[in-house]
């Protein structure tokens, strides 16, 4: 083979071997890129994770908590109630009664007279 000849060669396999290795660049570039990207997603998973962990779960025992304190309270107030209405309901009794009794006083008296 000539020189030439093989320079010509050697030069069409310089020039491929540079094409292969900018392509193979941008491909590392795109996987770099989907990597960084990932780990960014990683990250900010185990932030959510953490915050849920250490900001909602906790919060939202404490409104379950609440919740029953003040379901505790509605039920000693609904107690109260109940009690205070027997009370009402038995005073309305005498309160009955002493109309009749009134009544009936009256109407003796006026006999009487």
């Amino acid at each position: 083979m000539d020189e030439n000849k093989m320079f010509d060669l050697l030069e069409k396999i310089y020039i491929e071997v540079q094409e292969t290795k900018k392509e193979v660049k941008i491909h590392t570039d795109k996987f770099n890129n989907v990597d960084n990207r990932l780990e960014g997603l990683e990250n900010e998973i185990k932030k959510l994770g953490a915050r849920i962990d250490g900001e909602l779960i906790p919060t939202s025992d404490a409104l379950l908590d609440g919740y029953k304190g003040d379901s505790e309270h509605i039920t000693i107030i609904d107690d109260k109630i109940d009690r205070l209405q027997i009370d009402v309901n038995s005073i309305s009794m005498k309160v009955s009664y002493n109309d009749s009794r009134i009544i009936e006083i009256s109407k003796n008296l006026r006999k009487v007279e």
